[in-house]
């Protein structure tokens, strides 16, 4: 139900409702030239409490909105990685955005922010592809829920792009297939000479991450079954076993008969270096270096430089190109898109073919041309 009354400031709207608690709310906005456009606003507003739109928050700022968001449906059930990446986002909203009020937000003020994010101007960097596109997803998820809050009724992120600077974005990084065989032989021919090969190996052969690797425990792994369920990882900050990077990562997985005897190995060695230690592996980690602690990463990746020279491999391949390879790998063969998006842990599809997307067009090309000759062949 509305009110109108004519001021000297021109004509005020008051919309009144019922909230939540069904208590009776009351809005009012001034200023209207006409009564007419008092009433179009008044209209608006009742038409959106009709489809169940929460007029009490109408006022709620961009990043007052992100805040609540996230604490609410993100922060509880992601990792300490994850949780950085949001709160990166939250202070680049602060900044960019300010006090704005959600429902004032154009289409055209958020295409802005994403041109000025990604190239930069004389006040802001420039970012790189990476950066933006989860930037980008953060924001277009708040937005989403916001509209499913009733906050607002239209998506001001549909139909804009992303902008990003290309000197600063890395080109995803992964071994061919004659160049994986190669470094699985010497890996393979080294895994008494340090854990980090035993590490590696299990990383090319599962596309598991680095953290998933290193937080690796023995109950994770069926022996029987040939599986592996990840379901936690290592923190290299905080030196502790904590959550996957998020709900999708937990999954399980299936290993070949070689990784299986790559275990049986770790475990005999592990067993005898802890007798002779006197000492226990209380965490019941997998991969343990010769302190019995988990090996660090300038150490994984500093290994793995020396196993890619003895190996011939010139590249500057980092412990995680191990799951870049693993993946394309896996997609050369003509593996299903879906499944080997499982097998990373990816929210979706749509990010495995946001990651490889130059795999994929490649692939895409070969079947075009498959399809053509194919095509031909049935018309003669």
């Amino acid at each position: 139900m509305a009110s109108f009354k004519q001021l000297k400031s021109g004509w005020q709207a008051r919309i009144f409702y019922y909230d939540v608690n069904g208590d009776r709310q009351s809005i009012s906005k001034n200023g209207f030239k006409t009564k007419r456009l008092a009433q179009e606003y008044a209209n608006e507003l009742e038409y959106q409490y009709s489809q169940g739109g929460d007029l009490n928050n109408k006022n709620v700022t961009l990043i007052d909105y992100l805040l609540k968001w996230y604490q609410t449906f993100r922060e509880p059930q992601i990792s300490a990685s994850t949780k950085l990446n949001y709160e990166y986002t939250i202070r680049i909203v602060k900044d960019y955005f300010g006090r704005k009020l959600l429902k004032s937000l154009t289409r055209i003020d958020y295409q802005k922010f994403l041109n000025q994010f990604g190239n930069g101007d004389a006040t802001h960097v420039a970012h790189a592809k990476a950066t933006v596109i989860k930037v980008n997803a953060h924001i277009r998820a708040c937005v989403h829920n916001a509209i499913n809050d009733g906050i607002i009724f239209r998506d001001f992120t549909f139909g804009t792009h992303i902008t990003f600077d290309p000197k600063l974005t890395r080109k995803i990084n992964y071994l061919s297939e004659a160049e994986a065989k190669k470094l699985l032989g010497d890996l393979k021919a080294h895994l008494n000479g340090s854990i980090v090969y035993s590490m590696a190996y299990a990383a090319l052969l599962t596309g598991m991450r680095v953290s998933e690797i290193a937080g690796l425990t023995w109950d994770c792994i069926d022996q029987d079954m040939h599986t592996i369920h990840i379901y936690h990882a290592w923190n290299f900050k905080s030196h502790a076993l904590g959550p996957t990077k998020n709900a999708s990562s937990n999954r399980t997985i299936i290993f070949d008969p070689t990784l299986s005897n790559l275990f049986a190995h770790v475990k005999l060695n592990q067993n005898t270096h802890l007798t002779l230690k006197k000492a226990d592996n209380p965490q019941n980690l997998v991969f343990l270096g010769r302190d019995l602690k988990p090996v660090s990463i300038n150490t994984l990746e500093h290994l793995l430089r020396i196993s890619l020279k003895r190996s011939g491999i010139k590249s500057d391949l980092t412990f995680h190109g191990l799951r870049h390879t693993h993946a394309s790998l896996l997609l050369y063969k003509g593996i299903a898109i879906p499944y080997i998006s499982q097998r990373l842990g990816h929210k979706n599809v749509d990010t495995t073919i946001s990651i490889y997307l130059h795999i994929v067009q490649e692939l895409q090309t070969k079947e075009a041309d498959k399809t053509i000759t194919y095509l031909n062949k049935l018309e003669q």
